[in-house]
């Protein structure tokens, strides 16, 4: 099957459609799927004179990591290859394709077997003082608990126990943070005051 590389639909659509007439805007961003770092290429055919969109397509590549050495920051040629390809699928909505080659033979079945999209990565906790002290500040005003620890120690053994019970059935933990959100807080205390109630 032949395959028609992308400078030559390049060179083809520059014959009918020169650049003051015709903008090939390119970019590329990266992210992460599962696990895995990729970059995605996007390529835009616009009208020069209209700013209109004629076309745009996209194209990804895992992205791995720089080669020692080697120019700019993260020069693995990857964002390049993205956009090539991107360009390469531009170009084949724009008509420059080969029918008989690999860009007009696309409908071949899924055979990798996965049905479900990867799951979203989980965002690294961060250790940042700032970033710790802007979570606390949207988490809203917390209270101490050092009173209703002293409640809760002051309790016999057999109301600690139904208490602990009471804790973890709820959803609660068992051993009670210095700080607590003013709900956490209002839970527990009426956790302890149900017990006092029931004796």
């Amino acid at each position: 099957m032949n395959i028609t590389r992308v400078s030559e639909k390049l060179e083809a659509f520059r014959r009918d459609f020169p650049p003051r007439d015709y903008a090939i805007l390119q970019d590329f961003d990266e992210d992460i799927v599962g696990s895995t770092a990729r970059v995605v290429g996007h390529c835009r055919i616009v009208d020069v004179a209209t700013g209109v969109v004629l076309a745009e397509a996209h194209g990804t590549r895992a992205l791995r990591e720089p080669v020692a050495g080697a120019q700019g920051h993260r020069d693995t040629r990857d964002p390049d290859r993205a956009m090539t390809q991107a360009l390469g699928r531009v170009l084949g909505l724009m008509g420059y394709y080969d029918a008989a080659g690999i860009e007009g033979d696309t409908d071949e079945r899924d055979e990798t077997g996965v049905d479900r999209a990867a799951a979203p990565p989980q965002p690294p906790h961060p250790s940042n003082p700032a970033t710790l002290a802007r979570e606390k500040l949207r988490a809203g005003p917390m209270m101490e608990s050092a009173g209703l620890k002293g409640v809760l120690n002051d309790l016999d053994e057999p109301d600690r126990k139904k208490v602990k019970a009471a804790l973890e059935a709820a959803g609660l933990p068992t051993i009670l943070p210095d700080q607590m959100t003013p709900q956490m807080f209002d839970e527990v205390e009426a956790l302890v005051d149900n017990l006092d109630d029931a004796s």
